[in-house]
């Protein structure tokens, strides 16, 4: 079933960005994917949840491969933040997602807007946090500026207009920026100047916290759905992970190892899309321990 509804998300994105959001009905979306209006209601309950899960669908992605990348690795590494930066920028283009950026943009549907502003509230927080971690707590005060001015920068520099006599590439782009922040950086600090409180606007976006509780549920009732499918090894990784979650002292590093396991290990399966969330989730408990 999992497979199906992605296969239908596919063709909603093809047809968002052939005939525009607006343009694209319902019954558009049943006829090109082949399947009866009653399987559609059953996947999604309205064409903007179709692509606000298409969106969704690329951010536990991006989520779940950024924090892979931290596993046993030193925070304040610089290099780890570009390959974090490049993961999303890989994820957009495998996925062909700035179209439908630009169909949301042209569709005036507010739902949808309000999606994209979240997701990029989102984005400038993660990096502020980033930011600090790579410049220390004397960077705190100026790192929500420091966020926006990065994506800022590495946005423009993206514009087929901006570079068409040049073929940039991701770590080439996003190496050039980062060298540039830590010139910011020092400038900010001597200067202290700042637009955007930092305090202010972290609390303006409320970000929901995922409970340990609801994690654990959550693996629970998977393992159960899938238990036919699931091999030993698979369910040896999960009745591990639901284990250490459930002791009094989780042992953050160990979780760590054996998530990227699980991850890795039911990549291809047919559960690979559900995997996904659920590791983006186990990923936030992990960090809050």
């Amino acid at each position: 079933m999992k497979n199906r509804k992605h296969q239908v998300l596919l063709t909603a994105q093809k047809l968002f960005i052939e005939k525009g959001f607006a343009a694209t009905s319902v019954q558009d979306i049943i006829n090109e994917s082949k399947i009866s209006k009653g399987t559609f209601y059953n996947y999604f309950s309205s064409k903007n949840e179709c692509i606000i899960s298409i969106i969704d669908n690329a951010k536990e992605e991006t989520v779940l491969k950024r924090r892979e990348l931290l596993i046993h690795q030193d925070i304040s590494n610089k290099d780890i933040l570009i390959k974090q930066l490049i993961v999303r920028m890989e994820v957009y283009k495998e996925r062909n997602l700035v179209p439908i950026f630009l169909v949301i943009f042209h569709s005036q549907d507010s739902e949808l807007r309000d999606i994209i502003k979240n997701n990029h509230y989102e984005e400038v927080k993660w990096l502020s946090k980033r930011i600090v971690d790579i410049y220390g707590a004397k960077s705190r005060k100026y790192s929500v500026d420091s966020a926006i001015l990065l994506l800022g920068m590495i946005q423009q520099m993206q514009h087929p207009w901006t570079v068409k006599s040049k073929e940039v590439s991701s770590i080439e782009l996003v190496n050039y920026v980062m060298n540039r922040l830590d010139s910011l950086m020092t400038d900010l600090v001597e200067s202290d100047e700042v637009i955007i409180d930092t305090f202010v606007f972290n609390h303006f976006y409320d970000e929901v916290r995922i409970t340990k509780d609801h994690v654990i549920q959550l693996i629970q009732t998977f393992k159960e759905t899938n238990i036919k499918e699931l091999k030993a090894q698979e369910l040896e990784l999960i009745n591990f992970i639901i284990e250490e979650l459930k002791s009094n002292h989780p042992r953050k590093f160990l979780l760590e190892t054996i998530v990227n396991s699980f991850s890795n290990t039911m990549n291809n399966t047919a559960q690979s899309i559900e995997i996904k969330e659920i590791s983006s989730n186990i990923w936030q408990v992990i960090d809050s321990l």
